[in-house]
């Protein structure tokens, strides 16, 4: 099956094997649901504006200050334009743009990706491109709608080549996706790797050992999987993908969302 065809594109039996090669093997409501009824579309973009016009003074750009910078932040929009001016972080200066949070900003779900790829860079969403159409097909498959959630890279910047983020960056990206939490106030956030996890919640390093466990942050119930980059590369992983999804919707029934 192309793994770039969404499942409203599919004829039923193709729809069905979709399901199959996910690993839904399993009921989650007494009532069927037609989760493929309704057109799945990937809307453009909606994320957090930044000003184009760097403000006339800035506080020290030292990553000690990281912190301080981001708690003095009351809403999300001057949190995302704190960081779109935090020259300390090196990232910065090699990716074409910030690309940190999107969507509805009062949502009880949030949806966090570890750092944008090269697509995400361009478009400055947390998720673009063939992970974007996949990520929206996952969440549809257990009645969640794109449009209804928040979502946030924990890593704000492309990392040259796509590589993983090294310490320090890290160091200098946490205080403002904490901050963006505390704002938020998510009940639940469901994470695409293990990175957030690791970081916010103790989690393993290794995202097969802590996916499909639930985790705190803060007042939220947490939980990770894998990435759809990563469900692309590998398909025979979707089955564990599912499995976490399964688990994270009943989670949303438990608490009536």
């Amino acid at each position: 099956m192309d793994t770039d065809q969404q499942p409203n594109d599919m004829n039923p039996a193709e729809a069905l094997a979709w399901l199959v090669e996910m690993g839904a093997d399993e009921i989650v409501g007494e009532v069927a649901i037609d989760r493929f009824a309704a057109s799945i579309v990937v809307e453009k973009a909606k994320p957090v504006a930044v000003e184009t016009v760097r403000p006339a003074t800035l506080p020290d750009q030292s990553a000690a200050n990281a912190a301080a910078q981001a708690d003095a932040c009351g809403t999300i929009e001057v949190l995302t334009q704190a960081l779109n001016y935090f020259d300390a972080n090196p990232l910065r200066k090699s990716a074409t743009q910030l690309s940190f949070i999107e969507g509805n900003l009062n949502s009880p779900i949030l949806i966090m990706g570890d750092r944008p790829r090269n697509e995400e860079d361009r478009s400055g969403q947390v998720f673009a491109g063939k992970s974007r159409v996949l990520l929206q097909a996952m969440l549809a498959a257990i009645d969640v709608k794109i449009d209804d959630v928040a979502m946030m890279n924990f890593i704000a910047w492309r990392p040259p080549g796509n590589r993983a983020p090294l310490e320090n960056e890290i160091a200098m990206c946490m205080p403002f996706a904490v901050r963006a939490i505390e704002i938020m106030q998510p009940k639940v956030i469901l994470s695409f790797s293990a990175i957030a996890g690791e970081y916010l919640a103790g989690g393993d390093a290794s995202i097969i050992r802590q996916r499909g466990k639930w985790q705190a942050v803060g007042a939220a119930a947490f939980m990770a999987t894998l990435h759809p980059d990563e469900l692309l590369k590998f398909p025979a992983q979707k089955k564990l993908a599912w499995r976490d999804l399964l688990a994270f919707r009943m989670k949303l029934d438990e608490l009536k969302i």
